[in-house]
């Protein structure tokens, strides 16, 4: 009996909650504006739906004194308020309309109204969460007014007694300005109480804060196209992984690739390990939704997208049947593990194995470069370069083997005795700089640069007249460039890559574990002797086609998904 009484007044003190949608027939601007079809339904369509789905509206009622939008509103499943012609002039602004149509939506509906939400049919990329968190906002506090907003800080200026005056006191960048909110009309929540005043806007006015991309108010023909491109994108989600051991190469490729897709809405998602990647993608404004380790599938499910890109190496056959249950496209990158048979497109551009399956793009022809690689001029430079003044040490996020230690204290003398100066790039997972220091002591007029972790890699690479890596994504990079370098594979798969090889002019030395005492210091010092050799590998690299791996890859994936 107790917990039905529990019950009784739950349902007792839920507010009663009225949406108005004030939609008039004759406007001016754009001649029967809410009825023109958008992405396949009359505008007004999307301001109902979404206020329909907003869980603590009690009814939703469509104001109007047009039959033709009566009868839409009807089918949409809102109730109708036909108000007079007086109140649907020109002139008539909206608190007499509301007015109007609470009171008569009370007197028909038999009930009494805490709150009036009122709903712009102009607004049609509302969502049901936006009307919802407005309502909770005002329910939740002792305000008389909600009203939805959009952070619009600018640098403004205004005119006084004919004089143009700034209406800031410092030019700063615009992120530095006090926020700034401008009303998007969307949205507007007051309580009855306050409504009985003849007015929305009372004493004490909270806001609640709408993305731009949602805060749309459709007032021009342009407004149409854009909305349309809104309400019509498919959504693409982006599964990465990046944390301290496999480091943040996954993350930039993955970041690459939304900049390509901006045309769909991207969402990134990473379980809860890839601390790294998290950090960095959120670094660039993206949505990041994470995920408890091993439930990656269900929260890409939970997204509803229309297209999945997974850039987590290999994938299981039960996290792809998983995956298969959201009915779209499923795209992998580097992908050898037995999952990779389910996926619509797979993108191994590191792998050597040939596929006649079209799905399964091979080759570093599908390598994507990322954009701070492609707009520099370098091969000149290396044609003409005759002595090697910089050598690039670099072994990607972790080193798990520290090769870097090796081939500095290898080319420690060498360098020393040709006055050659080194720049040691290191990863986010590098732990051995207390090696590196110590053959830094042991060698005091060498010169040597370390950086830890960078943004402009490329400017490295760019400077550098020779080059010792991994066997991984760096080495295309550094062919893209015309760098002659010199690879060590860290590990198994690693030595899979078979792009590093003497026919596209890479020195490749195997595996770290396999080669011998001075095998670094004798390959390098055999080229920095040889201009001709070096020439040699950098007039083979540039018979290769890695400027336009990305466009393929791209227009593979917008084929999937059109």
């Amino acid at each position: 009996m107790k917990s039905d009484n529990v019950v009784y007044e739950v349902m007792k003190k839920a507010p009663q909650i009225l949406v108005v949608i004030p939609a008039r027939g004759g406007s001016k601007g754009i001649p029967r504006k809410n009825l023109r079809p958008l992405a396949g339904y009359p505008l007004i369509y999307y301001s109902i739906s979404a206020a329909l789905g907003a869980e603590s509206v009690t009814d939703v009622v469509v104001s109007t004194e047009d039959e033709e939008i009566a009868l839409f509103a009807k089918r949409f499943g809102a109730s109708v308020v036909m108000r007079t012609y007086e109140l649907a002039d020109d002139t008539t602004t909206l608190d007499p309309v509301i007015v109007n149509a609470a009171i008569n939506s009370e007197s028909e509906l038999q009930r009494k109204y805490d709150y009036v939400v009122t709903v712009q049919p102009t607004s049609p990329l509302i969502r049901s969460i936006d009307i919802e968190n407005s309502i909770r906002s005002i329910t939740k506090s002792s305000l008389d007014t909600i009203i939805s907003v959009v952070d619009d800080r600018h640098l403004r200026w205004g005119v006084n007694d004919g004089q143009t005056v700034p209406l800031y006191s410092e030019r700063v960048n615009r992120q530095q300005l006090s926020p700034c909110y401008r009303e998007t009309g969307a949205v507007v929540v007051c309580s009855r109480e306050q409504l009985e005043k003849g007015t929305r806007i009372g004493g004490s006015v909270g806001i609640y804060e709408i993305p731009h991309e949602y805060s749309f108010d459709v007032d021009a023909y342009s407004d149409f196209y854009l909305c349309e491109a809104m309400l019509t994108r498919k959504k693409i989600v982006i599964s990465v992984v990046g944390y301290a051991e496999v480091g943040l190469g996954h993350a930039f490729r993955a970041i690459m690739l939304a900049h390509e897709l901006v045309q769909y809405e991207v969402v990134f998602v990473c379980e809860q390990k890839s601390d790294l990647a998290i950090q960095y993608i959120r670094e660039y404004n993206y949505t990041v939704v994470v995920s408890d380790n091993d439930k990656l599938a269900e929260t890409i499910i939970s997204i509803n997208p229309d297209l999945v890109i997974n850039d987590i190496l290999d994938t299981t056959l039960e996290y792809m049947n998983c995956l298969s249950r959201f009915g779209g496209k499923v795209v992998n990158f580097e992908d050898l593990g037995e999952g990779a048979n389910s996926a619509d497109l797979v993108v191994n551009a590191l792998y050597p194995h040939q596929s006649s399956d079209e799905k399964v793009l091979v080759g570093a022809k599908y390598f994507c470069l990322r954009d701070e690689f492609l707009f520099l001029d370098a091969q000149s430079s290396r044609l003409s370069s005759g002595q090697v003044n910089k050598i690039l040490i670099t072994f990607g996020g972790v080193d798990e083997g520290n090769v870097t230690k090796r081939a500095l204290e290898e080319l420690a003398s060498l360098c020393i005795s040709n006055n050659i100066d080194i720049d040691v790039i290191t990863g986010p997972g590098y732990e051995h700089f207390d090696s590196l220091e110590k053959v830094i002591e042991k060698n005091e007029r060498l010169r040597c640069n370390i950086v830890k972790e960078t943004k402009r890699i490329s400017e490295y690479m760019v400077d550098a007249d020779l080059a010792i890596t991994s066997a991984g994504r760096t080495v295309l990079e550094l062919t893209a460039l015309y760098v002659p370098t010199i690879v060590i594979a860290q590990n198994d798969r690693e030595m899979t890559h078979t792009f590093a090889s003497e026919e596209n002019g890479i020195c490749h030395l195997g595996h770290r574990k396999e080669i011998v005492h001075n095998s670094i210091l004798d390959k390098v010092t055999t080229l920095v002797n040889s201009s001709k050799t070096r020439q040699l590998m950098v007039e083979k690299m540039s018979d290769l086609d890695l400027r336009n791996g990305k466009s393929r890859v791209i227009s593979a994936i917008r084929a999937l998904i059109s």
